[in-house]
């Protein structure tokens, strides 16, 4: 029985051997491969408005931003669903809030989401309009602004309808504010996304969710967005802006009004370098141990 139990670790079952040890560094490599997924990024909330304190002109971030609107008159107030705000003299029912200067570096990135819901249903061209901008430091400082003298503005928006889409090359894209002139709203200073989607049906009255989320990779930016059940993505390697200090969403007015709440934007930085550092030594040590010297080396190939 010695022999039989010797012989089954013996040189004429070298094979077998390193099957069961590969079998054993397996499970090991994926334990260590889900620690290392498991890093979370470092989140920071940078703005969290639920207008619950019944106010839109008080700049208190995350909790309470400034809320600027355009137009010639005022037209925006808060109640228990939110901020409600309209224009129905110069067709625009516009906001712009402002937020401490953040860029993004590489692993990096910028989550804008609201809830919103209209009036009544309006399908032309980027009825409905939102991003995320640097101002260049040209800030609005009151209510009734001339959108057309926010210029320099740089950035991304996303555009969609309030409604069924009509159109049939969809009307549901992204694109990227790269040649400022004269009005922030005009799509015409920005470059549309090659990415057009069909946008499907919303009903006026009922809330849905808006989102974009502007990440920056070694190879550029990616710009994600979903408006109600529509998502979007577009990606530039050139065009790349990474500094924004600016929240805008814009109606173009034919809604009646608009209303949006649970305004919140997230920045997410990337992993620590410490963290990973300290994971990968985890790993070294746990698999020297149970391998040895070579199992090191295998870990050190595979990081």
């Amino acid at each position: 029985m010695n022999t039989t139990h010797n012989n089954a670790y013996g040189i004429e079952d070298t094979r077998a051997r390193k099957a069961h040890q590969g079998g054993m560094l397996r499970p090991a490599v994926v334990v260590c491969v889900l620690t290392l997924s498991g890093i979370q990024a470092e989140a920071t909330v940078i703005l969290n408005d639920t207008f619950s304190d019944g106010d839109h002109t008080t700049q208190g971030l995350p909790a309470s931003a400034h809320w600027y609107s355009g137009g010639p008159g005022p037209n925006m107030s808060v109640g228990s669903d939110g901020l409600t705000f309209r224009d129905a003299n110069s067709g625009k029912a516009t906001a712009l809030s402002y937020f401490l200067p953040t860029e993004l570096k590489v692993g990096e990135s910028l989550t804008l989401s609201f809830d919103y819901k209209f009036a009544q249903t309006a399908t032309g061209d980027n009825d409905f309009m939102f991003g995320l901008f640097n101002s260049g430091g040209e800030f609005a400082t009151k209510d009734s602004i001339n959108f057309k003298k926010l210029a320099d503005y740089t950035g991304y928006a996303a555009s969609g309808v309030f409604g069924l889409d009509p159109s049939t090359e969809g009307r549901a894209h992204i694109e990227v504010r790269d040649n400022a002139d004269a009005d922030l709203l005009a799509i015409s200073d920005y470059t549309v996304g090659s990415r057009h989607v069909q946008s499907g049906g919303a009903t006026p009255g009922e809330y849905y969710t808006a989102s974009m989320q502007i990440s920056r990779t070694a190879g550029g930016i990616t710009v994600e967005s979903r408006i109600g059940n529509t998502e979007m993505v577009q990606t530039y390697s050139s065009a790349m802006f990474t500094k924004f200090d600016t929240v805008g969403i814009f109606s173009n007015g034919d809604t009646g009004s608009f209303t949006l709440d649970n305004v919140k934007l997230d920045y997410a930085g990337a992993p620590e370098p410490s963290a990973l550092f300290a994971i990968s030594l985890f790993g070294m040590a746990v698999f020297g141990k149970m391998f040895g010297r070579k199992a090191k080396e295998f870990f050190l190939r595979t990081a």
